[in-house]
């Protein structure tokens, strides 16, 4: 398996868990924005073999679950075998995912217990590729979301980074009306996009953070709404807060 890097504990990428996170190298996809840019070039990072990582996963006693992300983790062929391996040593399996490997993501769920979605825009070819610069079919990612949220025993969160000058409030509620129409039953997560120097220098002036007040008038009209799903806000002031444990008011 290519690996980028590698955190031994991190209590930001599984919610209410301690993890160990695997970051793998390749995406098939080309923000602008990531933050983990330096995992794109399929030359970086180093090959490690399935048996090492679990030496190291057996080894961590402090963390109860391992999250992989990447980068894009289904681009890689041994994922399906590492998930094997980390299942029969117990500990919970996270898998970071942008959606469009359905096939692959279907063969990993009797090894795993939770998928994280980035779902980066409303599920319209123009808009997905206007924000991801890649040619992306939605179909695939639409299917993906079908069959994961059919699958009661897997955790599923999907998640949106709002990104300054790049996204409107309306792709929001279109992705949230997405949501409802196919019966979400899991968490969606708004993010505020925040710079890192592996986003490039050159995207500091293009993109911007958008305020906590930003993100909290996008959503205020969902606050207490009956949805099938819950909502919340991670950003740099409530942290990961469900939408109606946020006092403020708009």
């Amino acid at each position: 398996m290519r690996i980028g890097g590698i955190i031994d504990i991190s209590t930001k990428d599984i919610p209410h868990q301690s993890s160990m996170v695997i970051f793998t190298i390749g995406c098939n996809l080309n923000c602008g924005f990531c933050h983990n840019k330096h995992l794109l070039n399929i030359q970086g990072g180093r090959d490690v073999g399935i048996d090492e990582l679990i030496v190291d996963v057996k080894n961590n006693l402090l963390v109860s679950g391992v999250s992989i992300s990447g980068g894009e983790p289904t681009l890689q062929r041994d994922l399906l075998e590492l998930c094997k391996e980390i299942k029969k040593v117990g500990k919970y399996i996270s898998i970071d995912t942008n959606g469009t490997n359905p096939e692959v993501l279907q063969k990993l769920f009797p090894y795993i217990n939770r998928i994280a979605l980035d779902l980066k825009s409303p599920l319209k070819s123009q808009r997905l590729k206007e924000i991801t610069k890649s040619n992306i079919n939605p179909e695939l990612i639409v299917r993906t979301i079908g069959f994961i949220n059919k699958r009661e025993e897997i955790d599923f969160e999907i998640r949106t980074t709002y990104v300054g000058n790049l996204m409107n409030p309306q792709d929001i509620h279109k992705i949230i009306t997405f949501l409802k129409k196919v019966h979400f039953r899991g968490n969606f997560v708004l993010q505020q996009y925040q710079y890192s120097e592996h986003v490039g220098e050159k995207y500091k002036e293009i993109y911007y953070i958008p305020e906590h007040i930003t993100l909290l008038k996008i959503l205020e009209n969902y606050k207490n709404s009956k949805l099938p799903f819950n909502i919340y806000i991670r950003d740099n002031v409530v942290g990961y807060s469900n939408i109606n444990d946020i006092e403020e008011q708009i």
